[in-house]
């Protein structure tokens, strides 16, 4: 069995979670198995770290704290390696920059330009289990970075596509399910689900699994199984793979929810594309990656663009917007504490219907909703945070998820 598996923070949260993981580990290990482990932080230790960053000063270069952070996968890594050594099994752990993960210059969002993996493969070919850290890299002037949040899930999914092999992904929940069991207790999981649909599900809220995750899996052919952390019957989690179970009665799949989106409408802008261009421009340095954009044209070659974007993102573009030559001049609106619930499944492609069967059920529930985005597998809906529970719940009744 050649296999990749990534532990979260909440599967080493401390001596003895890393214990039982590390039990596990070696009861499943067999000789000749090449195993490869990827763990997150223990627990809460990022919030900790940037906490503690804090105390120092609100102005945290992102440098030193992609340098901070990096220390959290690193802990985990080499305690989880002592606990395999410690039970006889074979173990070596490993940086971002020792595993060959060199990545773009972009401090705390880095994107991998390339693997090494000739040490990773030695390790392997000795017969050790290679313990990586999450969520790391190198850029080429030699700093360390970190890929973002989830970047744990994209850290395993790439090495496992460098490696050829499968990747399993262990969390603290059971599976995936066709909504957040937290919010609509009845939600079903799903035993297998395709990659355009786990990529739209978690690219609009659902944090099960990171979106550069599955493109890469998609990309590579990787098969991804996530399951709960400890757990040996594969039937209870799901697969994440090409292939799906598709019932033509059931167009959607599965609701995903986002609460951290602010709409910004910035009106009066002038028609002739400039504006418009210095706009984009704008987001593209802040790295912003904007979401449901619309325009409207008024007679006076004038016009509104309307976009959604993180509340994160927003503290950055208020700031970017006010000090901008044209765009400072212009009214801008924002509506912040809104959700965005994205309804997702393959079906969608050939149903008809799909969107006036949403829209009558929010009508029904006196539910308001704002900007609208559709793809051949998706709807998505913004509605007031404080709604959001109740639209979920008569979706899900609805569309029998």
């Amino acid at each position: 069995m050649n296999v990749v598996q990534k532990y979260g923070g909440t599967s080493l949260e401390n001596i003895e979670k890393i214990r039982a993981v590390a039990k596990h580990i070696a009861s499943f290990r067999k000789e000749g198995d090449g195993i490869v482990i990827v763990a997150s932080a223990m627990g809460k230790t990022t919030n900790e770290l940037v906490a503690m960053a804090k105390e120092l000063g609100e102005d945290v270069p992102k440098r030193e704290l992609d340098a901070l952070l990096a220390t959290g996968e690193q802990k985990a890594v080499a305690l989880l390696a002592i606990a395999l050594q410690n039970l006889g099994v074979p173990a070596v752990s490993m940086t971002g920059f020792q595993s060959g993960f060199i990545t773009t210059e972009h401090h705390s969002r880095a994107r991998i330009k390339e693997i090494n993996t000739e040490r990773t493969e030695q390790f392997l070919k000795e017969g050790k289990v290679v313990v990586l850290a999450g969520f790391q890299g190198i850029n080429e002037d030699g700093d360390i970075t970190t890929l973002g949040r989830g970047g744990s899930d994209t850290t395993a999914v790439a090495i496992a596509a460098q490696l050829g092999w499968d990747c399993e992904i262990y969390t603290d929940v059971d599976a995936i399910f066709t909504t957040d069991p937290k919010i609509y207790p009845d939600a079903k999981k799903l035993d297998r689900i395709t990659y355009d649909e786990m990529m739209e599900l978690s690219s609009t809220g659902a944090a099960v699994l990171e979106t550069r995750s599955v493109e890469i899996a998609k990309k590579y052919n990787v098969k991804i199984y996530i399951g709960k952390s400890l757990e040996t019957d594969k039937r209870k989690g799901t697969y994440v793979m090409n292939d799906s179970i598709f019932i033509e009665e059931m167009p959607v799949t599965g609701i995903s929810i986002s609460d951290d989106c602010s709409i910004y409408s910035l009106r009066g802008m002038e028609n002739d594309g400039v504006a418009i261009a210095k706009l984009f421009q704008l987001l593209a340095d802040l790295h912003i990656n904007v979401d449901m954009i619309s325009k409207q044209t008024y007679g006076d070659n004038k016009c509104t663009i309307s976009f959604s974007c993180t509340d994160e993102q927003a503290k950055d573009l208020d700031k970017a917007i006010e000090n901008h030559e044209i765009l400072s001049e212009i009214m801008v609106e924002k509506q912040p504490n809104l959700s965005i619930l994205s309804l997702v499944g393959v079906g969608m492609a050939t149903a008809t219907g799909v969107a006036g069967k949403v829209f009558s059920i929010l009508a029904k529930e006196g539910i308001m909703y704002y900007q609208i985005t559709t793809s051949e597998i998706s709807i998505s809906v913004t509605v007031n945070r404080d709604e959001k529970i109740k639209a979920v719940i008569a979706l899900c009744e609805a569309f029998g998820l």
